[in-house]
């Protein structure tokens, strides 16, 4: 699968996610257009966000499973990524391009691409089973369905760029604990 192609079928995940969460229905708020410009300044951190979640399901599969090598090479960001007080748009993004172009082969990122758009596809499913029983859809009540938005007991800001670090505490940050500690023993 080529870097553009690949490229497509994010975009359209995210697209078909922005457009679900624009459209609304009765009871929903629609995005400002500030809300629209800070999820889109917040996007490579949300995409990082995405990638390294889902990275420890490529060990469930041998074929997929991340080389002694390839772990090496990811630590020292995921590292960084732990232990930073924020995520910089421009540091995501560079972490993402090092992650897809220097570390993964083609075939880890062709499962890392089924992985985001089933991800996508059960966010949506569960946005329109929410809609069909009259909840927020997963949105937290504040029509910002993706990592970038404020969630209920976020610290102020958090959703801000440059102020953000979506591994830095709760469940997340647990989860990239233990997937360092998996790749530490490679």
């Amino acid at each position: 699968m080529t870097k553009t192609t690949r490229t497509t079928l994010i975009l359209t995940a995210l697209t078909l996610g922005a457009a679900s969460a624009q459209t609304g229905t009765q009871g929903q708020r629609q995005m400002t257009p500030e809300m629209q410009a800070r999820m889109k300044a917040m996007q490579p951190v949300n995409d990082l966000a995405q990638t390294v979640r889902l990275l420890p399901d490529l060990e469930k599969n041998k074929a997929t499973a991340l080389t002694k090598a390839q772990a090496k090479l990811l630590l020292p960001i995921l590292t960084t990524i732990q232990k930073a007080t924020s995520v910089q748009p421009n540091d995501a993004k560079k972490y993402l391009t090092q992650i897809e172009d220097k570390i993964l082969t083609a075939k880890q990122l062709t499962a890392l691409d089924s992985l985001m758009l089933k991800a996508e596809q059960d966010r949506e499913a569960r946005r329109t089973q929410a809609q069909r029983s009259g909840g927020q859809g997963g949105q937290g009540g504040n029509g910002q369905g993706g990592p970038g938005g404020d969630r209920p007991g976020a610290p102020a800001g958090q959703g801000q760029p440059g102020q953000f670090n979506p591994f830095k505490q709760g469940r997340t940050a647990e989860q990239l604990g233990a997937y360092i500690k998996v790749l530490q023993k490679k």
